[in-house]
C-alpha cells in the first residue's frame, strides 16, 4: 500500500520521501537511503553540541504542544542519575493517523531518531510506547529494533563506539489518555493510566521516578534528517514571516474531502490552498462547512476561517484554533454539527480515566445534554448550561482531556448556534436525557 491520495507537486516530503516504498522498511533499504548516518554522527558528538543543532533548527514538538524540542533535551543535565527517553506512538487522537505511517514505512527512521534523542539527554535506555490498535506498526517496529540489534546499531556497543542505546517497544492497552506523558509513563511501569500531578515534572521525576523526556514520533524522526542536512537548511522551511514555526509538518487529512490522507507541507503553508487545491475541496455537489484542523480536541473552524489561516502554531492561534496533532477533520454542508459535536463528547466521556471529578462528571453530563438536544428534546437552558459545564472543566483538572470534550463543544456553539436552536423541542420543556452505553440510569434534567 502507497499513499491514499497521489503525491503533489506542492507538498515538500522529508519524513513521507519513502512512504509507500518498502524497500524504505529494511534495514539494507534504509542504509542505501542514507539511514543511520546521523546516529553514527551523533554518537561522536557532545549531546550539548546535538542540543543545540536542534535548538537552532527550530524544530517544536509535532504532537500538539509545540514545545521547543532543543530546550526540552537541555533540561536534561549530566548528573550521573538514569535517563530515560519515551517515544509517544500512543496516536489515538481523532483524525490523525501521521504517526502510524511513519512507522509504517519508514521504521528505522524513528528508531534512528530515539537513538539520536536518547543520546542528546544522556540516557541509555529508550522506550517506544506504541497504540495498543496499532498492530501493523507494532510488528514492523519490532522487526526493524531486532535488525538494529543484530547489526550492532543498537546495544551495549551502539555502532562500535562502545557506548550503550537500548531501544524497546511496549504494546499500550488501548487507552486514549495514556496518550498524555505522564499517563504513559504509569502505563510503562505496570500501573493504571492516570495522569500524574506536576510538578514535579518528567525531567526531574519520570519514569520509575528518573528524569524522563517524551517526544512525539514526528518529531523524533525529523532528528536525523537535521543533523545530517544541518539546522540552517531546516530553519529554510517554513513562512517567512513566521520565524517560530519551522520545518515541514505532516497533517492527516479525513471526513467530507475529495482526496484524504496524508500530506506534508512546510510550516506557514495556507490552509485554504491546502484544502481546496491539494486536497480537492468538497465532494461533487457540496460545500465545506466547517474544519478542525488539529485533532478534534481544537476548536472548530468555519469554512471561512479555515480558507484565511496558515498552517502553523501561530497562524492557527491568530485563527482562534491551535495546530494540534495535524489531524484536519472536514464536515461539508450536509452533516449536522450537533450530532458531530455529540459524538465527539461522548468519545472523551468514554475515555475518561476518572480520576478528577470535573472531567468524570463534565464529560458524562456534556455527552447527555447534547444527545438530548441531538434528539430534538432540548430546551434553551441547556446552552447556558453546556457552557457553564465547560468552564467548569476547562483548567481545572491534572490533564487536559476535560479540556479536549469542551473545545469543540463551546467553538460549535459559538459558531454553528443556529443547528443547536434548530433542535429545540417544540415546548422546550424539561425532558429526559439518553441513557449512554457507559450508563447503567437514566438522569433527569
Amino acid at each position: 500500500m502507497g499513499f491514499p491520495h497521489p503525491s503533489h507537486e506542492r507538498e515538500t516530503p522529508v519524513l513521507s520521501k519513502y512512504f509507500g516504498d518498502p524497500e524504505a522498511r529494511t534495514l539494507a533499504g534504509w542504509r542505501a537511503r542514507g539511514g543511520y548516518a546521523s546516529f553514527e554522527k551523533a554518537l561522536g558528538m557532545d549531546p550539548v553540541e546535538i542540543q543545540n543543532i536542534v535548538k537552532d533548527s527550530g524544530l517544536r514538538g509535532r504532537g500538539g504542544a509545540g514545545f521547543p524540542t532543543g530546550i526540552k533535551w537541555s533540561f536534561m543535565k549530566p548528573d550521573g542519575k538514569t535517563h530515560y527517553l519515551c517515544c509517544n506512538a500512543d496516536e489515538s487522537e481523532p483524525g490523525t493517523f501521521k504517526d502510524r505511517e511513519i512507522m509504517r514505512w519508514t521504521p528505522h527512521a524513528l528508531i534512528e531518531g530515539v537513538a539520536i534523542g536518547a543520546h542528546a539527554i544522556y540516557a541509555e535506555t529508550a522506550y517506544i510506547y506504541i497504540r495498543g490498535e496499532y498492530s501493523e506498526p507494532i510488528r514492523i517496529m519490532q522487526a526493524a529494533v531486532a535488525e538494529a540489534y543484530a547489526a550492532g546499531i543498537l546495544g551495549a556497543n551502539a555502532m562500535g563506539t562502545g557506548k550503550r542505546v537500548d531501544v524497546h517497544i511496549h504494546r499500550g492497552a488501548g487507552a486514549y489518555i495514556c496518550g498524555e506523558e505522564t499517563a504513559l509513563m504509569n502505563s510503562l511501569e505496570g500501573r493504571r493510566g492516570n495522569p500524574r500531578i506536576k510538578p514535579p515534572f518528567p525531567a526531574v521525576a519520570g519514569l520509575f521516578g528518573q528524569p524522563t523526556t517524551i517526544n512525539n514520533v514526528e518529531t523524533l524522526a525529523a532528528v536525523p534528517h537535521i543533523l545530517r542536512e544541518g539546522a540552517e537548511w531546516y530553519q529554510q522551511l517554513g513562512r517567512e514571516d513566521n520565524p517560530r514555526s519551522r520545518g515541514t509538518k505532516l497533517f492527516s487529512v479525513c471526513g467530507n474531502i475529495a482526496r484524504p490522507g496524508n500530506y506534508e507541507v512546510t510550516m506557514g503553508f495556507p490552509f485554504g490552498e491546502f484544502l481546496n487545491d491539494m486536497c480537492g475541496g468538497a465532494l461533487p455537489g457540496r460545500e465545506i462547512k466547517a474544519v478542525i484542523p488539529g485533532g478534534s480536541s481544537v476548536p472548530i473552524l468555519t469554512r471561512e476561517e479555515a480558507e484565511n489561516t496558515f498552517m502553523d502554531y501561530e497562524g492557527m492561534v491568530a485563527s482562534g484554533t491551535m495546530l494540534g496533532s495535524g489531524g484536519v477533520i472536514v464536515f461539508d454542508d450536509r452533516q449536522d454539527m450537533v450530532r458531530q459535536i455529540a459524538r465527539l463528547a461522548r468519545f472523551y466521556a468514554h475515555e475518561s480515566c476518572a480520576q478528577c471529578s470535573q472531567c468524570r462528571e463534565g464529560t458524562a453530563w456534556t455527552t447527555r445534554i447534547l444527545e438530548r438536544i441531538s434528539a430534538g428534546q432540548g430546551n434553551a437552558r441547556d446552552f447556558d448550561t453546556l457552557l457553564s459545564i465547560a468552564d467548569n472543566m476547562t483548567g481545572k483538572t491534572i490533564c487536559v482531556l476535560s479540556d479536549s470534550c469542551a473545545t469543540p463543544v463551546v467553538s460549535g456553539l459559538k459558531k454553528f448556534r443556529h443547528e443547536f436552536e434548530a433542535k429545540l423541542g417544540p415546548d422546550h420543556s424539561r425532558g429526559v436525557v439518553p441513557v449512554l452505553l457507559t450508563s447503567n440510569r437514566t438522569v433527569a434534567a
